[in-house]
């Protein structure tokens, strides 16, 4: 997939929210702040592009960790084990680019049937240009959040550009 820069903003998505989570402890990651953990927050991330980029656009099975119900929205904002979360998110991603690296173009704008929980989607289906938008925002949302979470904690999160870092 080359045309669309789509593919590439959700790498520096993925880049911007490893920063914010950068140094972050095992037990910091794992304790609650405002409602969910870091933990948590990653793997919510994460569950969606598994849902969506993998199970429902590659077909294959959903992630054993981060594929479970518990990182849907809505979910206890608990998860235990960091860098259980950390590895299987990593998995989920790798899938997912494997599928943005093969992909065509084309791609982008063919429907997919959508089941999940968002009503409207289910009349009009989803389309890949559709869900890469959709991960973008959902990370920068979240990179946000956790920032001001780790901000009030004390940490030093800094900024997180993406691809604006290559046009100052």
């Amino acid at each position: 997939m080359t045309e669309s820069n789509l593919p590439d903003l959700l790498l520096d998505a993925f880049d911007d929210l490893d920063r914010v989570l950068h140094n972050l402890s095992p037990a910091d990651a794992v304790r609650h702040v405002d409602g969910s953990s870091f933990a948590w927050t990653h793997a919510h991330i994460a569950n969606t592009i598994d849902t969506w980029l993998n199970v429902r656009f590659q077909k294959l099975e959903p992630h054993r960790l981060i594929g479970q119900q518990r990182f849907r929205f809505g979910g206890t904002g608990e998860a235990e084990d960091w860098h259980e979360i950390q590895t299987g998110v990593l998995e989920v991603r790798e899938s997912a680019c494997s599928y943005l690296d093969r992909a065509p173009e084309a791609d982008l704008d063919v429907v997919h049937p959508y089941d999940g929980s968002m009503e409207h989607l289910k009349e009009s289906g989803i389309t890949l240009r559709y869900a890469l938008s959709k991960f973008i925002t959902h990370h920068y949302f979240h990179i946000g959040e956790i920032a001001t979470k780790r901000d009030r904690l004390g940490h030093s999160v800094g900024d997180y550009p993406g691809i604006l870092s290559n046009s100052i």
